[in-house]
Formats: structure tokens, sequence, C-alpha cells
């Protein structure tokens, strides 16, 4: 999203001068260069990389480069000069588009765009990926941009030779902010534009913010993205297609509501219940998206001004994602962008009615909109409150300060004149709410972390080291990514080596360890050689014996040291076996270190690098396995793969792999007793025997194999 963002600012910084700088046949040609050049890259990366768009074999990252400048520099040798060029066809077509035809606004088209991401959206995973592998998709992708780059040339040409047209007003009924606007004939001013750059950014950090909410710490479920970014895309399309869509009067009654459901949520209300959480989430988000969106459409200048009108919505926009993929990892331990965008959002709500002297704000008696908005401000506090009464959010500041406003305004009624009335008391309310809804939504923040012993946070996510309170051979310590149990330890000494949650005994890991060293001893070994891909808080030590040699891969650097800090976990200090831990992506690790010989082979090969319900496709391949199978010791050696996941059923996966190989599998399901275990599932795969599965694995539905051209989730999802 960062990529995407901040080269849509680019192209709208483009789209500005050419629109702005240059006249008629000029402009055709210098975009015609641009478009010429982007197809020409296409050409040469299909010719060197024998696919377009698709980098090679040679640009897999090494295990321990940074993920963000690796991912940022992928991005822009790919798709950097063609995504560019899209990128400036929205403000350029809105520009010509009065030059050809008087009638209508150009900032349609902004709706019309926003619709046809919104359909592809929800097309792309259900039609496309399921049925077309990735090189297809790229040959087809191409051709696609061939067509377009021929149609932009075309509205070019056409709009050069078109006579400019008298363009119509905009729609009366859409009344810009503090009406400024109308009466600027100059470019827009520094406030105006800085109006619209806030609006866009804040919209964008919720946006973002909500779908890290949902898909770190809320529920990790496959494709779950694509709904905050469908809320987001429906926002701009509503706000942009017509004035009536986006009505203030329902709009500004519903948000006060989003914001006690949001403080319903994070003050952990309905904790038990993903659906609610879904929902609440996602209709939050709606509501800040129109509040800001809606904003933004009724303050948009006459078209003239259209392309610095885009130019602040794409700051804004890149602006959100560079706060919330950059800056925010850096200086918050927990999601609290969700709260700072919420708080942005009623800021700017309460400035844009503040600054309309046609809004309700100024057109109602002057008690009634301090009533209302101490009301709609003490909402999310009560809520709050009442969902989490320990945590006294505010000691009930909100009420006081609430209060002592609504006192001043009702003694002052008689001494001021209506109209002065309501002029001084619209900001001072609105600072007061303000005031209110920063003191609860901050209050969530810091009732998290008193939860916590500990908190981190990185590009992979939050981790927290959160106590779990029980009686001696239950109470511990537990590793959460987000909401996510990482792992778990039982804190008393005689305990403190039991493996627990997903590899107590009895589970597939157990079982796999039993198989290892039965073949161990069958050849005459005392000691067992592992590796474990993903490190968790290190459960998997607790299975190794004297001798036994145990080398975990973990992508995620905070793991590792809070794994190795004895202060919180025990398993690879107490652990007798020698450990090593390898910092990097677990499958890149292994190809690197299969391509030397002096390596050694696993007896037993632990796959656990799911974390929560996500599932890291490219573990799960055709080439991932082959790598697998080249560090292990055939023809005795196991592979267990732990697959326990709430949404999607990993089996039919990994059976395709294993029929590939040859390789004979089993499934192992444990119940947990929900205190020092956890249900769990595994798959152990061997070309020697293994164990009866526990269920009928023949019943399943085929699954196709995947291949690092070919993956479909939906053909597993969990009916």
């Amino acid at each position: 999203m960062l990529f995407f963002q901040v080269l849509l600012l680019a192209g709208y910084v483009y789209a500005h001068i050419v629109a702005t700088r240059f006249r008629g046949w000029t402009q055709v040609l210098v975009h015609g260069t641009i478009l010429l050049l982007s197809i020409g890259l296409l050409l040469y990366l299909a010719k060197t990389w024998n696919s377009p768009i698709t980098p090679t074999a040679s640009w897999k990252p090494s295990p321990d480069t940074d993920p963000v400048l690796r991912i940022l520099s992928v991005l822009a040798i790919a798709v950097g000069l063609p995504y560019f060029t899209l990128s400036t066809t929205g403000p350029l077509l809105q520009a010509w588009y009065p030059r050809i035809w008087s009638r209508g606004s150009p900032y349609r088209l902004y709706a019309v765009s926003n619709l046809g991401s919104f359909l592809v959206l929800f097309a792309f995973p259900i039609v496309l990926e399921p049925h077309l592998t990735l090189k297809t998709q790229a040959y087809l992708w191409t051709a696609g941009y061939f067509l377009f780059a021929l149609s932009c040339l075309a509205c070019a040409f056409f709009a050069a030779r078109a006579k400019p047209q008298e363009a119509t007003p905009l729609d009366t009924d859409s009344t810009r902010i503090g009406n400024r606007l109308a009466e600027n004939t100059n470019l827009p001013d520094i406030w105006n534009f800085s109006l619209w750059f806030a609006l866009a950014a804040t919209a964008s950090v919720v946006f973002l913010a909500t779908t890290n909410q949902l898909c770190q710490d809320i529920a990790v479920i496959p494709l779950l993205w694509i709904l905050p970014l469908a809320i987001y895309l429906l926002s701009f399309i509503l706000c942009f297609e017509h004035p009536r869509w986006y009505a203030r009067n329902w709009f500004h009654a519903t948000f006060p509501l989003a914001l006690c459901a949001a403080c319903f949520l994070l003050y952990d209300g309905a904790i038990g219940s993903i659906s609610i959480q879904i929902v609440v989430y996602l209709a939050v988000l709606f509501s800040a998206c129109m509040v800001c969106h809606g904003e933004l459409a009724r303050s948009k200048p006459e078209p003239r001004h259209l392309t610095e009108f885009y130019l602040a919505v794409a700051a804004g926009g890149a602006f959100g994602g560079i706060f919330v993929g950059l800056l925010a990892p850096r200086l918050f331990t927990g999601f609290w962008e969700y709260q700072l965008g919420l708080f942005g959002a009623a800021i700017l709500l309460l400035l844009a009615l503040s600054l309309d002297r046609e809004s309700w704000l100024y057109q109602t008696p002057a008690p009634v909109p301090v009533l209302l908005l101490a009301a709609a401000a003490l909402l999310p506090e009560a809520v709050a409150v009442a969902v989490s009464p320990a945590s006294r959010v505010s000691n009930h500041f909100a009420l006081i300060v609430a209060a002592v406003l609504v006192l001043l305004v009702f003694f002052n009624r008689k001494r001021t004149a209506p109209e002065l009335a309501r002029r001084k008391a619209a900001p001072i309310c609105s600072v007061a709410a303000a005031a209110i809804v920063a003191i609860v939504l901050s209050g969530s923040g810091f009732t998290h972390s008193r939860k916590a012993l500990v908190r981190f946070r990185n590009f992979y996510g939050t981790l927290s080291v959160i106590p779990r309170d029980g009686d001696a051979q239950s109470a511990g310590l537990t590793l959460a990514h987000g909401r996510i149990a990482h792992g778990f330890q039982l804190q008393a000494a005689a305990y403190k080596r039991t493996p627990t949650a997903y590899y107590a005994l009895n589970s597939g890991l157990d079982q796999a360890f039993q198989l290892a060293s039965s073949a161990a001893r069958a050849e005459k070994r005392s000691v067992l050689r592992i590796g474990a891909v993903g490190l968790g808080v290190g459960t998997v030590a607790a299975y190794a014996r004297p001798g036994d040699s145990l080398r975990f891969y973990e992508i995620n650097p905070q793991v590792i040291a809070v794994a190795s800090d004895p202060a919180y976990f025990t398993y690879l200090s107490d652990s007798p076996a020698q450990i090593q831990i390898v910092s990097g992506d677990g499958r890149l690790s292994l190809e690197q270190e299969a391509d030397h010989s002096e390596s050694q082979d696993f007896d037993l090969l632990v796959l656990d690098a799911f974390s929560g319900d996500s599932v890291p496709v490219h573990l799960l391949t055709r080439e991932a396995f082959a790598v697998y199978l080249r560090r292990l010791h055939k023809p005795t050696s196991i592979l267990a793969i732990h697959i326990t996941n709430t949404y999607l059923d990993l089996r039919p996966v990994v059976i395709a792999a294993a029929e590939h190989y040859g390789l004979h599998s089993t499934w192992i399901h444990a119940t947990g007793d929900g205190r020092v275990s956890s249900d769990s599932e595994w798959m152990l795969l061997a070309y020697g025997e293994l164990p009866k599965s526990s269920g009928d694995l023949s019943t399943l539905r085929p699954a196709r194999l995947w291949t690092d051209d070919h993956s479909n989730l939906l053909q597993i999802l969990r009916k």
C-alpha cells in the first residue's frame, strides 16, 4: 500500500504539471513518450525475465535482508513505471474532459474509476487467481496495459484537437467548507490544500489501521484485507458520484455511534466473537471514511483547480501510508494509530462544522449543539466504562468538562444575542467534545498496555508477553502476536520444561519425535538433528535430549529476542541440546544452506511458521517441499507440518505435495484440555511407514498441487 500510494502521489504531481504547464499537442507528445517508455520497459522485462512483471529467482532476497527495502525495490523494478503511468490517468482524463464535453462534472469520473477498482478487487481472488497461473496473469495484464496505452493516447489526441468548452459550475447543493473556494479565483490557498490533505490522510490512516486491527490483531482470516479496501473505495464512489449520497444529517449522527462501537471493541467488548468484531470494525471504517471523503467531496474546487485538488488527496493518502507503514511501527508498541485516526476524523468533522456557517452547528439554538456534542462525546466514555469498569478511562473528567460547558452556555443564554451565542458556543463545545474523545480513545491504549509485561512492535506486527493466571500447574506466560498466542510456558519450576499448547504430549509433534528417535536407534545413533521453521517461544526445544542439535529458523528478530530472554521464557536456555537460531525467512535460509555440501541433513524437520490462521503460501508449494526434502536424512527422516487452522483445511494441499514426491502422509489430531494443551492438527510426511491417521483422508476433496506459480486459498476454505 505504501508503494502504490507514494507512486500515486508522483503520478498526480506529473498530471498537475502536464495539465497546467503544457498545452494541446505538447501534452500528447509528453504523455505519449511516457506511455512508450513504459511499454518498452515491459517488453524488456518480458525478454529478460521470460515473463513481464514477474521477477526471476535471481531476485530472491537473502534471508536476513530488510523486508521493507526489498519489497519496495522489487515493486519499483517490476511495475514502477507502468503503475506510475496508470496513476496519471485519473486527473489527466478529468482535466481533458471539459475540453470536449461541457455538461456534467468531471469529478464523477473519479467515482467511476474507484468503481472499477472496487469490482476488480473481488473479481481477482474469486475469478482470476483460482484459474490462472502467475505467468498467464502477467501476460494478460501486459496485454491489457497495451490496450490502455492506446486508449489513453486516443483520449489525448481528441482532447488536443477539441476546442475548449465553457465549463458548467459544480452542483449548487454541494456546499463548500467555509464557502471559501467559491470566491477564490486564483489557485487554492494553503488552507484549502491543508484541509484536503488532512481529510485524505485521516481516511487513509483509519483504513490501513483497520486492516492491521483485523488481519493481525483480531482475526487472521484469509483474504480479509479485501473488505477494508472495498469499503475505502466504496466511500469514494458514493461521495464523488453525487452530493446526495453524503447526507450530513445521517452521517454526522452515526459517527458518534461509530466511535461508541469502536470503544466497545477497544475495551475488549465482544472479545469472544470474531464475526461481531469484523462487522463492527468495518462499520466504523465506513462511517469514518464517509465523513472524511464526504467533507472532501463537498470542498472540491472548480474544474480548473482539479489537478491541485487531486494532488492534495494523493499527498494525504501517501502520508497515511508512510505513517502507518513506516512511522507507527517505530513510534508505537501497539496499533495505536487506529485510535489516532478516529480522533483525527472527529477533529476534522468538528472543524468542518465550525468553518461552515451554514452547518447545523450554527442553525440551531445555542444550547442545542452544546448538548448534542456533549452527549455525543460522553457516549464513548459511557460505553468504555460499561465494558471495562476497572479501567476508569478518564476518572469522570469528561463528565466534569461536559457539565461545566452546559452550565456556561445556559447561564449566558439570555445575556447574548442568539447569533453571537451560536458563534461562541460552536468552537467551545467542539474543543470540549474533541478533548473528551481524545481521553477515551487514548485510555484504550493504556488499558491494553497494563495487561502486558512487555510489548514490542516491528514490521511483522506487535508482540506482547502476557501473564496467564491459574494454579501452580497452569499459571504461566504467553507470547501473543496481537491476540494470537505464539506460545505458552508454565512458570512453576517443576513444569517449566513441559511442552504446552499445540506442542503438548500426544500431539503430532510428540509422535514425530518418537518416530525420529526410533529411526535413529535403528541406525545405532543416540542423537537427533532437528530443524524447526518458526521459533515461537521455543517449545520444540522441550523435546530435545542431551547431544541433540536443534536449529531454529525465525523471520522475526523480535521473536528471537523474547524467546531467548530467560526473564520471560526458558525453553531455549533450559534445553540440554545444542541450539542455533538462524534469523531470516525459513525457506530462503534452507535453500541457501542446501547449496552448501557441508550442511547437515535433519532427522526431523518441523514446519511451524504459520502466524495464527494466516498462511505463508510460499512454504507449502512444490518448490518449497523440494527444498525441505533436500535437507532431510533420507529415507528415515520425518517432515512434521503444523496445520492447525480455524478457516482453512490444509490437509489436501499437504497430501498433494506428498503424493507428488512419493511420500507417505498421516494426519494427527489431538484434543487439548484448554488449560495446558490445545486442540492441534499436524501432518507427518516420510518415505517410510507412518502411524494411522486420526481420520479417513480419502474423503477429502483433492486439491491442485500448489506451486510458486499457482495457489488457491478458496479451494481449501472450511465449510
